[in-house]
């Protein structure tokens, strides 16, 4: 089967069906419409400006793309990985996707120089133990541990200004209530399917350090 070109911004994202298992379930997030198997959560709290969720532990398959342009980075890493889930592995297996996307992205706020960002898919429920092997070596397995995560939602198409500006105004809010979390990086999240025109959901994360204290106010 031929890949078609793929990624968040711009690139064609066919979502497929699934199963269910830690990490992994049939009980969606609103924000899950395009996809039977996603990443699901406990949401902890929700602010007027970030929720706080929790997420089983769970397996993705990732790789590094080292760009200085992050939608090129998600492009380029986004077809390596569909390669992958589309036969070109050890076991010749067509892996459903899932999703969301995860875009790792470092904090380094320097402008036209390379970065390092990190392309994940969810591996599905049928492969979280025991997936096949990849036939490329710029392609892993990473075991994302039990977290907390802050999150903010924002419209529209995941790109490079505005995942910074929402992990900017997430970061100051972050600050303002006192929680902790790792500064290095944040993640973009991307759900829909470049086809879809209205109702888009896009996320950035950051990782909570220790649990967090949710505002006394917020139920």
């Amino acid at each position: 089967m031929e890949a078609p070109t793929m990624h968040c911004a711009g690139l064609i994202i066919f979502l497929l069906l699934g199963l269910t298992e830690a990490g992994v379930s049939y009980s969606k997030p609103a924000q899950c419409k395009e996809v039977n198997e996603c990443f699901s959560y406990d949401l902890v709290c929700e602010t007027p400006d970030y929720e706080v969720r929790h997420y089983n532990a769970s397996k993705w398959v990732a790789t590094n793309i080292t760009s200085l342009i992050m939608e090129f980075a998600g492009y380029q890493g986004f077809t390596r990985i569909f390669q992958y889930i589309q036969g070109n592995n050890a076991e010749g297996k067509h892996i459903n996707m899932t999703a969301p996307v995860l875009l790792q992205i470092p904090q380094n706020e320097g402008i036209m120089e390379f970065k390092n960002y990190i392309i994940y898919f969810l591996l599905p429920a049928d492969y979280q133990q025991s997936p096949p092997a990849p036939t490329d070596a710029n392609i892993y397995f990473i075991d994302f541990p039990d977290m907390y995560t802050y999150v903010k939602s924002f419209s529209g198409w995941l790109l490079a200004w505005n995942s910074k500006l929402n992990a900017s105004k997430l970061r100051q809010q972050l600050n303002n209530a006192g929680e902790h979390y790792d500064s290095n990086y944040y993640y973009g999240a991307c759900y829909n399917s470049p086809k879809t025109l209205v109702d888009r959901h896009n996320e950035v994360w950051y990782i909570a350090e220790g649990a967090p204290v949710c505002p006394k106010h917020v139920p």
